[in-house]
């Protein structure tokens, strides 16, 4: 997208800006003390929320309100566990790594607020959007304060975590703002789509797996191994969400407990399989009734078939089957069987649910 300015997620130094770690960078996430046995998924996970919630503790009681109800309502804290899994490569401190952990889920709640507001949503992980209970000053504010309590944790946990924190959320700003311009633009290419779907999700599940990874310890390689495999499992996964819409079969979308259903579409904007349908429809019927001035989510269906009969979510499908072969192939560098096992499982939540 020749228009906009490239950002680079990571602070390592290779030729291509993502893969050699610094040294000086290692060196601030490597503060490790010898672990008790290792904690379960779900015991990492409670930690993870514990500290979430004594971070939204230190918010004002309004702005308070509104993160702590997202982290009671968690979805499925995937990001979180892949700085957990990927902290299982070495000896990393439990409660170091429960605060990265909170440092990403931090920024994911921060941009579903901010999201919200965007899209109008009216509900979100099966409860109220913040923006529709405080409204959207006070959602918006909230949203910031998450950023700046991600900020602070990295900052506490060293130089490192705090560079790669920041540089995501500079990510996940640039990835909204395509967002937001892309709007209503049924020939939006879909190389254009893969470009802000790496940033708004697939450079922080890259993030993730850096930071558990760092902070285990593991040599360079494995680093780079894990940091791609959580870029393209991000993009497979965002792909397989935008499938979720018409999940459901010819007669209606389904959607998940994220937000309902067609949401995006009366905001224009069209996920991938739309976008594969769209670039396929030469008779121009699927474009004129998304443009439609009294486009409604009564109309999805209708939508859904259009999609279906054009091809786009069998090619959408085929594209997140891409991305996550690709996350696969990042595993081979990965020395821990367990690790890998681990990884490869949470790329079966691709298309279960919202995020």
């Amino acid at each position: 997208m020749g228009g906009h300015p490239a950002v680079r997620l990571s602070p390592w130094r290779g030729g291509d800006g993502r893969c050699t770690v610094g040294h000086d960078e290692e060196a601030a996430l490597t503060h490790i003390h010898p672990p008790p046995a290792g904690p379960t998924p779900e015991e990492r996970s409670r930690a993870v929320e514990r500290r979430l919630l004594a971070l939204c503790g230190e918010l004002s009681a309004p702005l308070a309100a509104s993160a702590r109800a997202l982290v009671e309502r968690p979805g499925k804290r995937l990001r979180s566990a892949l700085v957990s899994a990927c902290a299982r490569l070495g000896p990393a401190d439990p409660e170091r790594v429960a605060r990265l952990g909170a440092v990403v889920e931090l920024l994911h709640i921060a941009s579903l607020l901010h999201d919200d507001i965007v899209d109008r949503a009216e509900t979100r992980r099966g409860g109220p959007a913040a923006h529709t209970v405080v409204g959207s000053a006070r959602a918006s504010l909230a949203g910031l304060a998450c950023f700046a309590l991600a900020g602070q944790e990295a900052a506490d946990l060293g130089r490192g975590a705090a560079t790669l924190a920041s540089r995501a959320a500079a990510h996940l700003s640039y990835g909204e703002i395509l967002d937001v311009e892309r709007a209503f633009d049924t020939a939006f290419p879909i190389a254009d789509y893969r470009e802000l779907v790496e940033r708004k999700t697939g450079d922080l599940f890259g993030l993730c797996c850096a930071l558990g990874a760092l902070e285990a310890g593991a040599d360079a390689d494995v680093v780079r191994g894990v940091e791609r495999f959580g870029r393209e499992f991000g993009v497979a996964f965002q792909v397989a969400d935008d499938c979720l819409d018409f999940a459901g079969g010819p007669g209606g979308p389904s959607g998940g407990p994220g937000k309902p259903a067609g949401t995006d579409h009366l905001l224009g904007l069209f996920g991938a399989p739309t976008l594969f349908a769209l670039a396929r429809d030469t008779t121009g019927e699927l474009a004129a009734l998304l443009l439609s001035p009294a486009f409604s989510l009564a109309d999805m269906p209708a939508v859904g078939d259009l999609v279906r009969a054009h091809g786009g979510l069998a090619e959408a499908s085929a594209l997140a089957a891409v991305h996550r072969d690709r996350a696969v192939a990042a595993l081979e560098d990965v020395p821990d069987p367990a690790v890998r096992e681990e990884l490869l499982r949470m790329t079966s939540l691709a298309g279960k649910d919202g995020p």
